[in-house]
């Protein structure tokens, strides 16, 4: 969207005419009009956009409101209420493009560290004590809050453990808008799991790329202990409501439907009358039935093998992220030396798989790739990664390794038109790969611990994943013109590194 796009957007879900702006930021009615028409660019003048971001964020009261900024923005945290000042700035760098890109939200999101579970700590939320054959009625999304906290420390309270059933169709930043409830509540997550629970879960369905990172990547700490499955409804849903149904089978069950519009006029039902449970537990037994595993997870040698092979054989396009220069360009010798130090089993059954994987010229497979310096390398400090391959002697990149890698990376170029290679900055501290088979599959390698492979199925999740990658090929540019000057960045950096 163009500045003049984003304020008329903003304009017309505020209800503002022109006259009433302009005397609100102190600025001429007719520059107003100019930049309603777009005849008028975004204004030199900063201070001039930073009144109008004030303004509307003044103005944007209601759900209805802050969700529709959140679709037209694809930047779900103006979906959040925050304090006025940070919602402004967020306006004024929406209106000005300075806004965070989604990949860095989410590269953050990805490599954050999975912590145990402490001490849970409700901020300012009063639960309910639960007693058999008994029902609550709660008011707006206070009520969701006490009601879901309420229903955890319920199930801390039983000797037995069971399957939990999750099913909510809400936006979880608009139910739990502060930070520290919402950390509050993953704790308990855990301490749940941890205690022996395990969850089915009903995905629910993802409105746009941000929104999906941020809310999946929640539930990724929970995903990390192998104690959930995760499932998806495979056709349309509309988004006009949101429904949230917890249940614990034979004991409690929490539910709400509203209107996704309108989340404030709403009601959540707290139940321990038996009754109504089954109900609620057999409601969605059959919407599981019509739904699919949303992705698998795997941690065992054999599993994480057939998955690599299945992937690396399919004759499609790929696109992926990886923290290292590609296991499929490794140099023989170098491979061999990594192997020799780490015999696992996984990685012999990987090399197989790398070495069978072609390169398809009709199909585009892209490899975005951290391109270490020339000072990096010769310090020793650039490891070679081969995904989900347990590492008990690091083996680290020597100027010459490095530069044969990267000879066989070019002759990939020269001999595959379609195949592009895309540079980022080596960040140390990454640890998550990310694989898409277009259209039909997509991979997350994680190797800090807990490493897993999560390999998911939900075509718009497959989707999600897709653009996130070429978000950032996108930004670093890598066809056409862009694809020459990167083979030439790679040749300098093989002489460089071939005179040391």
């Amino acid at each position: 969207m163009t500045f003049n796009d984003k304020f008329k957007f903003l304009m017309d879900i505020t209800n503002t005419n022109n006259t009433t702006l302009a005397s609100a930021i102190n600025i001429d009615n007719s520059a107003v009009s100019l930049y309603r028409n777009g005849k008028r660019k975004c204004p030199r003048d900063k201070d001039v956009v930073k009144r109008m971001a004030k303004y509307f964020a003044n103005a944007i009261k209601l759900n209805y409101q802050r969700k529709a900024l959140a679709l037209a923005s694809d930047y779900s945290r103006f979906n959040h209420q925050r304090p006025l000042s940070e919602y402004s700035d967020m306006l004024y760098q929406w209106l000005t493009d300075t806004l965070p890109m989604p990949d860095t939200i989410v590269d953050t999101i990805l490599n954050e560290n999975v912590t145990a579970p402490g001490n849970s700590n409700i901020h300012g939320i009063n639960t309910i004590d639960i007693s058999p054959d008994s029902t609550s009625i709660l008011y707006k999304q206070k009520g969701k809050r006490q009601a879901i906290f309420s229903f955890i420390n319920y199930l801390l309270s039983l000797d037995e453990t069971g399957t939990i059933y999750v099913w909510i169709d809400d936006d979880v930043y608009s139910i739990f808008d502060n930070k520290d409830i919402l950390n509050s509540l993953q704790e308990l997550i855990l301490k749940l799991l941890d205690t022996g629970y395990e969850i089915c879960q009903i995905s629910p369905s993802p409105v746009n790329t941000t929104q999906f990172f941020e809310e999946f990547f929640y539930w990724i700490p929970a995903y990390l202990t192998g104690r959930v499955k995760s499932y998806y409804y495979p056709r349309m849903r509309d988004n006009l409501f949101s429904k949230i149904s917890i249940i614990y089978p034979g004991h409690v069950a929490v539910y709400s439907d509203c209107l996704s519009t309108i989340t404030e006029n709403s009601f959540t039902v707290l139940t321990t009358e038996s009754a109504v449970v089954t109900v609620k537990e057999n409601e969605f037994n059959t919407f599981l039935s019509y739904c699919r595993p949303a992705m698998n997870i795997y941690e065992s040698a054999e599993d994480v093998s057939k998955c690599f092979h299945k992937y690396l054989s399919m004759p499609v396009g790929h696109i992926q992220k990886g923290l290292s220069l590609p296991p499929a360009a490794m140099p023989d010798e170098l491979m061999l030396q990594f192997l020799t130090n780490n015999p696992d089993s996984l990685g012999v059954s990987l090399r197989t798989s790398y070495q069978l994987n072609p390169v398809f010229d009709e199909m585009r497979n892209v490899d975005i790739c951290p391109l270490a310096t020339v000072e990096q390398i010769i310090d020793g400090h650039v490891p070679v990664i081969f995904p989900v391959v347990k590492q008990n002697v690091p083996v680290y990149y020597t100027p010459k390794t490095y530069a044969a890698h990267l000879k066989n990376i070019v002759d990939i170029m020269d001999a595959h038109p379609n195949y592009f290679f895309v540079p980022i900055d080596y960040d140390p501290d990454d640890n998550v790969c990310v694989i898409v088979n277009e259209g039909s599959g997509a991979l997350l390698i994680r190797t800090a611990v807990p490493s897993m492979v999560l390999d998911f199925n939900h075509p718009q999740l497959i989707q999600n994943f897709q653009e996130y990658l070429y978000r950032i090929a996108n930004k670093v540019g890598y066809t056409d013109i862009n694809r020459k000057k990167i083979r030439s960045q790679l040749k300098e950096l093989i002489n460089s590194l071939e005179k040391i």
